[in-house]
Parts: C-alpha cells; sequence; structure tokens
C-alpha cells in the first residue's frame, strides 16, 4: 500500500458539528537529528457553516 504526500484529516467543526476534511503535506516529523523542529500549519472553511478551522502539524 502506497502513502499518499497529503494524508487526510478528518475532525469535527467546533461550531456546527459537521466534519471538515483537510490535506497536509508530509512534514519531517520530529526527529533529534534535524535542525530545530518547526510547527506548520494550514487553513480551511467549514463546508457546513463556513467556520474557519487551522491545523498545526510537524
Amino acid at each position: 500500500m502506497s502513502q499518499s504526500n497529503h494524508p487526510d484529516v478528518r475532525i469535527g467543526c467546533p461550531q456546527c458539528n459537521g466534519t471538515v476534511d483537510a490535506s497536509l503535506p508530509r512534514g519531517p516529523g520530529l526527529s533529534d537529528t534535524d535542525t530545530p523542529n518547526r510547527l506548520r500549519g494550514t487553513e480551511t472553511q467549514c463546508h457546513n457553516c463556513g467556520h474557519e478551522l487551522e491545523f498545526y502539524y510537524y
């Protein structure tokens, strides 16, 4: 099974309890050998109510 470069994330919208799908790019993850890890983020909107959501990842 191959992995996609954009894993899907599904969370509930805190405004309307709808389900929000987002794609996140693959990050370097956490590793002691890398330069300092930087928290990355992306924004999306709920398709049900328009509420803006932010996703953060390494």
